[in-house]
């Protein structure tokens, strides 16, 4: 994309999001966005079909741009790191709470890209919430699902040891079901975080996120 291309691109986008801070996007015309842009009908028809096309492919493309740094979450310094832990003893079982807390907020293999996800819903937090009032529409559920998708299912493929014995050998249904499952729960953590919590508690919502989701998913081994 070149430099003019992307100034008007940016434009678009910069308008689409300022309204759609201020009302559904269901709402918002093209006209209320090359109005507010300055950029005319033809330009914004080269870069999406409707509002809600530009508005959730800026919003995807932030995000799985952002998640994108993450590469192989289990690198081998760190899979030989964690390769000889052991279960906690039975007087420790006790502390499981404990444990269970400071290993989702400090040693999940998700921490980082529960975080960043979540930071992109906080950052857009007025639009997201503007959004049918709260209730995420198909279109920008997609927006999240699809990259979370995307990084557990590669994961998953990276590492398949992780999987418990109760679910291996992973069939391709089943390892489609786990991947949704676990994308699926996600996103409708962040949207109930958005219609009830605290957005300024990131720490809080990240751990509730990774305590919430079943425990192989963590798994360094």
């Amino acid at each position: 994309m070149d430099a003019r291309t992307r100034r008007s691109r940016d434009a678009l986008v910069a308008a689409a999001y300022a309204l759609a801070e201020q009302r559904d996007i269901a709402t918002i015309s093209v006209t209320d966005i090359t109005n507010a842009s300055g950029i005319s009908r033809d330009t914004f028809y080269r870069h999406a079909c409707d509002p809600v096309d530009l508005i959730a492919t800026a919003l995807h493309a932030e995000l799985a741009d952002a998640i994108e740094q993450f590469g192989d979450l289990l690198d081998p310094a760190e899979t030989a790191a964690f390769s000889h832990a052991t279960e906690p003893a039975p007087d420790a079982r006790a502390n499981q709470n404990a444990s269970t807390t400071t290993l989702s907020t400090t040693n999940h293999v998700f921490a980082g890209p529960t975080r960043v996800f979540l930071n992109h819903v906080r950052t857009h937090a007025t639009l997201y919430r503007m959004a049918a009032s709260g209730r995420l529409s198909g279109r920008l559920r997609s927006v999240l699902i699809e990259p979370a998708r995307e990084i557990l299912a590669d994961h998953l493929r990276r590492h398949p040891e992780i999987v418990p014995a109760t679910l291996a050998p992973l069939s391709e249904t089943t390892f489609a079901m786990a991947v949704a499952y676990a994308a699926g729960g996600t996103v409708a953590a962040a949207e109930a975080w958005l219609l009830t919590g605290d957005l300024d508690d990131l720490d809080g919502a990240v751990h509730a996120v990774l305590a919430a989701s079943p425990q192989w998913w963590g798994d360094r081994r």
